[in-house]
């Protein structure tokens, strides 16, 4: 499957901007994109209205010096690395491949 064809008016970026693997590319890449803003963004969302309008339920204590609030504030935390981490292996298995073949049909040599 080559990304390059003929290219339209001698550009052969516009070409490749307009192929299907690039457009599958971008796909993959905004599908993660939107879900990993609604995991998120959909937890800070719940994080602030129970703070707003729950604040007993983040004074309650969990154990010790703990309470619901802080325990929130370190799920959230971890919450980033593992969006973090799963988003390095999704580019790393479902986007480099990708991206190296539109490189190497656009560049002509491989790495």
């Amino acid at each position: 499957m080559d990304t390059i064809g003929s290219p339209v008016g001698g550009d052969r970026y516009v070409t490749v901007h307009d192929s299907a693997q690039f457009k599958e590319l971008r796909r993959r890449s905004n599908t993660f994109i939107t879900w990993a803003c609604v995991v998120f963004f959909g937890w800070w969302f719940v994080g602030s209205a129970l703070a707003t309008f729950a604040p007993g339920f983040f004074r309650q204590g969990v154990g010790g010096p703990v309470n619901v609030g802080l325990l929130f504030m370190a799920l959230s935390l971890a919450l980033v690395v593992t969006t973090s981490g799963v988003y390095l292996r999704h580019a790393r298995t479902r986007l480099d491949p990708l991206s190296d073949r539109i490189r190497t049909d656009l560049e002509g040599d491989p790495r």
